[in-house]
């Protein structure tokens, strides 16, 4: 059963990644075609304090300090990679 809940529990993590990289890309990709500084700004702020907010709820879900450190840091460099990838071709 605890092993199930783990399966759950990473899936969960790696969705919730996966979808903050994608509105991080997405952010980006929209302020730089439209070329507004002051929305991208606030934008950036927006998604920054959802990202915080999202990593202290996992660590009160009982996800270890390592793990979130871990999801974090691998998130933070799929975002920098796809989006320089993308951003290149504009």
């Amino acid at each position: 059963m605890i092993e199930k809940q783990n399966k759950q529990l990473y899936f969960s993590l790696v969705l919730g990644t996966t979808g903050m990289v994608l509105i991080g890309l997405g952010i980006m990709r929209y302020f730089t075609l439209t070329d507004d500084a002051i929305g991208f700004g606030l934008s950036l702020l927006g998604f920054i304090i959802a990202n915080n907010y999202l990593l202290y709820i996992e660590k009160k879900a009982g996800i270890n300090s390592q793990t979130v450190r871990i999801q974090s840091i691998t998130g933070t460099v799929i975002l920098a990679g796809t989006s320089y990838l993308f951003l290149s071709s504009i």
